[in-house]
């Protein structure tokens, strides 16, 4: 799965997570520290053992220099008291005569009450020294101590070493002190060390150098144990994205960070069209195919600045930190875009568009549960709209509280004319020419900015405020066509069940375009399969009613509904609409082209002219024109617009025929 490595090394750093640590550098740096540690620590042992041998060493030569020389030449007198000097003079003669030891610095006779009665350093006789050194001596005992520089009781200028050895006829009455130097200690001893570290230091070498790759090795099985974990726990198997839980920890710490710059994030959640009809139908071998493709293609549009994850099943998930809302929707349309083209599943073209829902951070939620839940919601919405791109509104939401709110507001913005329309045009297949707009309901919100029809519609059918919101649809409807009386051009307006139990919804029509003058055939009242469907006596009876005023009625999403033809025939209607998913990628898709054809023969055969919904390339316009179909729409000619922008379209529509 390399895409997991890829995916987790690249991004921005507003979703960068921790990195993990560098094991064997870090038990590298530790093993190194550890065996210093111990080396100095067995150096230091080593040093203490070598001196301890070595003056334990120079006491016993001591002691031999004591026994050989010392003991047949001391009488019991020199021990008693401070010898004469004659006494003095011949002790000196006897110490130069056998030289005693090369590493003697001096002789002293210590009386068992530290009375020195002898000294080389005969300035030293008749002083006291370590009395209970020498007392221990005199009991047959030979010990040492260490003396320092100026301190030795020989008055020696060194460091010293500084043995008690009994000696003379009574052992009893006094000791000899023998005072050592103490560099050859010292230097025995520094070798002794030099010795052992160097073994030591060869063994820890060979140690560090055996330890080493085999904790390479195991760190590295390791770190593949815990990559295969992680990506298992944090990575999609399929697509190789980052999965559910992943998302919501980086979309965490994307939070946590926009909140410290102040940032606006965005939420889009983008759910696949009829996948579960490809998988039901093809198998999950080519629904994973479709997955596959489908995340290769999100990843390519969302870049390395913005978050990709696949929820689950068909949903994707893209988190990016936006200017403003505007622009998060236009890369919500693109992201929409990207998944048009068919994708090749193993030789079968498969028309797999996308619906998307955005959710804003902190507009629509604070933590990663609820903009991805308010995504949800949005995209729920528009997959049972059609409407391809929508952002989350607590109109769109049932369970939101705001929605008594927008109830309240919906009929006052009927009145106060915030209700805006956008149209799209409607081309004539056989001349090219604009024949007509479909009008589509916006709100100019005070506070949240221009709102789409996704957006407020719902909520209005639910609570019944739609009768506002459609009066004043047609009233402005009717007012344009007025505008536009030098035209033949026709609109057609959106209505639902709730407005066809309207019972003064003729008679309201009928006074509109009376008011103002205007044909009613160029007022096209159009309504949807289920609407019609709701109930269809009455749907009969009040679209009788308008038809006899002149007024063209169409049927909307043709196709996607559960209507009868029985019910279809009996119906004044002038104009049938086939739904974009018949059309969209009809020249891509075998079944798709014979489908549309059928349809369009079937309407041709009842009297009625056939609209064509979802045209977006050039190919799918040539073959309807060749089906012999009346009229289309769709982003090729044009997305919905305000009316400036359509002024501008007929203009130039104009100066071209000119």
């Amino acid at each position: 799965m390399k895409h997991a490595r890829g995916d987790e090394a690249r991004g921005s750093a507003l979703f960068a997570t921790e990195r993990p640590p560098r094991l064997v550098l870090r038990f590298a740096v530790v093993l190194s520290v550890a065996l210093a540690l111990a080396s100095a620590l067995i150096l230091l042992v080593v040093h203490h053992f070598a001196l301890s041998q070595a003056e334990q060493a120079a006491a016993r030569h001591a002691g031999l220099v004591a026994s050989a020389v010392l003991q047949r030449e001391v009488t019991a007198a020199d021990l008693t008291q401070p010898v004469p000097a004659s006494r003095r003079h011949e002790l000196d003669s006897v110490l130069r005569t056998f030289g005693v030891a090369a590493d003697v610095v001096g002789l002293s006779l210590v009386r068992s009450d530290g009375l020195v009665t002898y000294s080389s350093a005969h300035g030293t006789i008749g002083t006291t020294t370590a009395s209970a050194l020498a007392a221990e001596a005199s009991t047959g005992t030979i010990v040492s101590s260490v003396a320092a520089a100026g301190k030795s009781a020989v008055a020696a200028d060194g460091k010293t070493l500084e043995t008690y050895v009994p000696v003379g006829p009574s052992t009893s009455t006094g000791a000899a002190l023998i005072a050592q130097s103490y560099e050859p200690i010292e230097r025995s001893a520094r070798a002794l060390q030099l010795r052992v570290g160097a073994v030591l230091e060869v063994l820890l070498i060979v140690l560090f150098a055996l330890l080493v790759p085999l904790l390479i090795r195991v760190t590295r099985r390791i770190q593949r144990q815990i990559a295969r974990i992680h990506r298992q726990a944090f990575y999609d198997e399929l697509t190789g994205l980052p999965n559910r839980t992943n998302l919501f920890e980086r979309l965490g710490l994307a939070i946590s960070r926009a909140v410290e710059e102040e940032r606006l994030l965005a939420v889009l959640l983008v759910d696949l069209n009829h996948f579960r009809e490809i998988n039901d139908t093809l198998g999950h071998e080519v629904g994973d195919m479709v997955l596959v493709e489908a995340g290769r293609r999100l990843r390519a549009a969302v870049g390395d600045d913005r978050l990709l994850a696949r929820l689950g099943g068909d949903h994707f998930a893209v988190v990016a930190a936006v200017e403003d809302e505007a622009g998060a929707m236009e890369f919500a349309e693109e992201l929409r875009t990207t998944m048009e083209p068919a994708i090749d599943a193993d030789g079968t073209h498969l028309a797999v568009d996308a619906t998307v829902g955005v959710a804003f951070y902190p507009v629509d939620g604070r933590d990663a549960h609820t903009l991805v839940k308010h995504a949800e919601v949005a995209t729920y919405t528009a997959k049972e709209w059609r409407s391809g791109v929508l952002g989350y509104s607590p109109a769109v939401d049932p369970h939101d509280p705001e929605q008594l709110k927008l109830t309240a507001a919906l009929r006052a913005a009927s009145e106060d004319g915030q209700i805006r329309l956008h149209y799209q045009p409607k081309i004539d297949l056989a001349t090219g020419a604009i024949a007509g707009f479909e009008a589509l309901s916006y709100w100019n919100h005070p506070t949240r900015g221009l709102l789409p029809p996704g957006a407020f519609i719902p909520v209005a059918e639910r609570t019944g405020a739609i009768r506002h919101v459609t009066r004043a649809v047609l009233r402005a409807a009717v007012e344009q066509l007025r505008d536009w009386s030098d035209t033949d051009l026709t609109i057609a307006v959106n209505l639902t069940a709730i407005d066809l139990l309207d019972v003064e919804l003729s008679d309201r029509l009928t006074s509109l375009l009376s008011e103002s003058s205007i044909d009613p055939g160029r007022l096209c009242i159009e309504l949807t399969e289920s609407t019609v469907m709701a109930d269809p006596d009455r749907a009969r009876s009040v679209l009788a009613e308008i038809a006899d005023a002149g007024i063209h009625i169409s049927i909307d999403d043709f196709g996607t509904g559960h209507s009868s033809l029985a019910y279809l025939k009996d119906l004044p209607v002038r104009e049938v609409k086939i739904d974009r998913s018949f059309i969209a990628d009809m020249s891509m898709s075998r079944n798709n082209r014979v489908i549309a054809k059928a349809m369009i023969q079937l309407v041709h055969s009842l009297g009625l002219q056939v609209v064509a919904e979802g045209v977006e390339d050039p190919e799918v316009h040539s073959e309807l024109r060749g089906l012999g179909c009346d009229y289309a729409q769709g982003y090729l000619y044009g997305r919905p617009q305000p009316l400036e922008a359509v002024e501008r379209l007929l203009s130039s529509d104009v100066e071209q025929a000119a």
